[in-house]
């Protein structure tokens, strides 16, 4: 789901605040607009609602280069957050997306057509947060892309306020398997398999059919396990100015490696050299690094 992202100007917190600024964001278009600002081709589908945010919306993502042409324009309402900048204090987020226009995908929604035109597939776990046919949609995406033979990734993306952590764990742990990159923070492998110790839950994951698997854990070393190879990668080091989106930018730095023909470790690192330039500047898209064929230009 893309939402209108409302951030205060004026102060570090809604209760104070009087001024905003909105942007476009959301987890699955952040990875897309990474991907192509990397140079690939990216396609994103969500449903928006007929009224001004969609429309405005969908205009800032086509901007970024991304393919909008199959997003569904349905009669309900386009989604919001509000939230502090988190310059002075914790970012505290509060969403207006029950009922929302992107809680009405379905299954239906994602042909076999959008997916053997593509040749990586990726999705999250706020999706299957938002509604139970959200749900249905990654799982069909998901099941469909491997019976089509087209690799595809799941962030975990963990959210609290959408759901309880049993909710998450009993619809998130059956999606975790036979996907190419599966992607969690420590506190997400935590809930979805019930445990935060990286060495065993992520060769768990690997036995699962998932063949890289990442856990993530802010500016600690990011720890991964390849076919059951685990190791570790220190982030670069950069001041944090907002790290809300490095994570999907990390995951779409990976996969355009991925796609360039980069080996894993090479995707991983290139990851993180894009998660850490996101961190270092405010807003989802604005650090973003630029390359081609999914490769970072050096001058990032």
């Amino acid at each position: 789901e893309s939402l209108s992202v409302f951030i205060t100007t004026d102060s570090d917190s809604v209760l104070t605040g009087k001024f905003y600024e909105r942007v476009t964001a959301g987890a699955e278009v952040n990875v897309a607009v990474a991907l192509a600002r990397l140079g690939l081709k990216s396609k994103y589908f969500s449903r928006f609602g007929q009224d001004q945010l969609g429309e405005v919306m969908i205009k800032d993502i086509a901007a970024e280069g991304v393919d909008i042409s199959t997003v569904k324009r349905v009669p309900f309402f386009t989604g919001a957050m509000v939230r502090n900048p988190g310059k002075d204090a914790p970012v505290e987020t509060t969403y207006l997306r029950k009922g929302s226009a992107a809680s009405t995908i379905e299954a239906s929604d994602i042909s076999d057509e959008f997916i053997t035109n593509a040749r990586w597939v990726h999705t999250t776990g706020i999706t299957c947060a938002i509604s139970e046919s959200g749900a249905a949609a990654v799982a069909h995406a998901l099941a469909r892309a491997k019976a089509l033979g087209v690799k595809s990734s799941f962030d975990l993306n963990l959210r609290r306020k959408l759901w309880s952590d049993e909710q998450a764990a009993k619809v998130l742990k059956p999606l975790a398997k036979d996907v190419e990159f599966l992607i969690g923070g420590e506190s997400e492998y935590e809930v979805v398999f019930g445990s935060k110790d990286a060495k065993s839950v992520l060769k768990d994951a690997n036995d699962r059919g998932c063949k890289i698997a990442v856990m993530t854990n802010g500016d600690q070393p990011l720890r991964y396990s390849i076919n059951g190879e685990f190791g570790q990668i220190v982030p670069p080091k950069v001041v944090a100015v907002d790290p809300v989106g490095s994570g999907d930018a990390f995951t779409g730095g990976t996969i355009a490696g991925l796609l360039s023909g980069m080996d894993e470790l090479t995707a991983l690192r290139q990851g993180s050299r894009s998660g850490a330039r996101v961190a270092s500047m405010f807003g989802d898209w604005t650090g973003l690094p630029t390359g081609s064929g999914g490769v970072i230009n050096e001058d990032n």
